[in-house]
């Protein structure tokens, strides 16, 4: 069973997309900051994490960075906004797809199997 790091400080978000992913046979994990993920990180290796930008302790930018710099981790990286990202952003941190808030659930599912079927 492959897993999903959820990353959102908006716990209904993620539990929601948690419901979503559980249906589609994924494990999910949640975390409600970029801080909370990186210690999660220790203990589970994702097949892709999807990580909310707007979040308080380390927003998803810092999170992303961080996870690069540890040099550990190979898993895609999906994020999630509300806010439309620069795109130069996307480049530099090497995302693997992007969701404007709110998304469809055909959107979610397909962005899911697309990144972790290889």
């Amino acid at each position: 069973m492959k897993t999903v790091l959820v990353v959102d400080d908006e716990l209904d978000i993620a539990e929601a997309v948690q419901a979503i992913l559980e249906e589609e046979q994924f494990r999910v994990v949640i975390c409600g900051n970029g801080r909370e993920a990186l210690e999660k990180l220790k203990e589970v290796e994702p097949s892709l994490a999807i990580i909310d930008v707007m979040m308080p302790v380390m927003n998803g930018y810092e999170t992303i960075d961080a996870i690069h710099k540890d040099g550990k981790h190979s898993f895609p990286i999906l994020v999630m906004s509300a806010i439309q990202p620069p795109r130069a952003k996307a480049e530099e941190q090497g995302w693997a797809g992007f969701l404007k808030k709110p998304f469809s659930l055909r959107d979610l599912v397909s962005s899911v199997n697309r990144l972790t079927s290889s």
